[in-house]
């Protein structure tokens, strides 16, 4: 195993849901030696973790030894700075030119797991951008993949330039050594909306928020895309990761008597409905938080055994993201939602 960058501990950050210890690697650290606008490759197969005296995390990294050995799956530490080479010959670097903070960072390639190494360990989320190579794929297109919204010879009955196209992450948490049906997804280019004044290729850094997650001790994170063909998606499946934060879950636990809980529609304009299966009669508390905490609303609730519908009105809300919490008494789950 190999040990790198730098540990930003964060003992008890203060947070309006709860307040619990975080750790937070920026990848900045000279455990492990890179020479300016390199990367790490290991042909050995081997794993590396999160630096400091107790690493946190070690990330899953896979070399495929056959065809004259590749980069199956993983993550691989970089400092590349490099936003004018699209091709594959670029695979580490980010179209932002670096970093989110400091010189290094992560690129991540589909099927990338990364585990935490406590059980007292959870994911909470980290920050993301396109590599060079994916963000010009989906600009401009190459031999292998489309140009987005490009429907020449493949999609007819849509003007050219208008097809829906997409290409995301989706987060997935292991538990005990079980995948989990919840998930986090986050769109990196987007042209599904109607007309072309949406579309976007994202070329910042973006938080993606993933501590409304299950408690879990590792992480599974794909990527899908609309441009595929007989050997799986076409667009590049890669991305970059900074500033990558587990929370100490050290006292929580999961809603006991309450689980299959989802939201109907989401996003929402008017009304929003909580469905939820109850085990046991109980008593909930319902709360919804905006994004720095505000609470806009606080109700409790009676569960009855079996399927339960609870419709919320939202269209007081601004439009903008939000959060219902269910609460059993000091347990608490939370759920996002975005108004329209």
């Amino acid at each position: 195993m190999k040990k790198i960058a730098t540990l930003a501990f964060i003992c008890c950050m203060a947070s309006t849901f709860t307040s619990l210890a975080q750790l937070t690697e920026n990848f900045d650290g000279a455990t492990f030696s890179l020479t300016p606008n390199s990367f790490y490759k290991n042909t050995t197969t081997d794993d590396w973790q999160t630096s400091g005296s107790t690493p946190f995390a070690t990330f899953r990294y896979h070399w495929d030894t056959a065809f004259g050995g590749y980069w199956k799956s993983g993550s691989a530490f970089t400092n590349v700075k490099d936003t004018a080479n699209g091709t594959y010959t670029n695979l580490y670097g980010s179209i932002t030119n670096g970093a989110f903070n400091g010189s290094s960072y992560v690129t991540v390639k589909d099927s990338a797991i990364i585990k935490m190494n406590s059980n007292a360990l959870s994911l909470s989320g980290f920050f993301v951008t396109n590599t060079t190579f994916a963000y010009k794929s989906i600009k401009n297109g190459n031999s292998f993949s489309r140009k987005f919204g490009d429907t020449t010879g493949t999609h007819s009955g849509l003007p050219q330039g208008t097809y829906p196209d997409w290409f995301k992450l989706i987060v997935r948490p292991f538990r005990n050594g079980i995948l989990l049906n919840d998930s986090v997804e986050h769109y990196l280019a987007d042209y599904r909306s109607a007309g072309t004044a949406n579309d976007f290729i994202q070329n910042n850094w973006q938080y993606v928020f993933c501590a409304n997650l299950p408690i879990s001790d590792s992480i599974l994170i794909t990527m899908k895309s609309s441009d595929t063909g007989i050997y799986g998606i076409n667009t590049p499946a890669y991305f970059c990761m900074d500033n990558f934060t587990v929370v100490n879950t050290v006292g929580l636990q999961e809603l006991q008597n309450v689980m299959n809980i989802s939201l109907f529609p989401n996003p929402t304009f008017d009304n929003l409905t909580l469905n939820y299966l109850a085990k046991t009669e109980t008593t909930l508390s319902i709360a919804i938080y905006d994004v720095f905490g505000k609470e806009n609303l606080t109700t409790q609730i009676h569960a009855t055994i079996g399927i339960n519908r609870l419709n919320l009105e939202t269209a007081n809300l601004d439009a903008g993201i939000y959060f219902i919490e269910l609460k059993e008494g000091g347990i608490s789950k939370k759920i996002k939602f975005v108004k329209l």
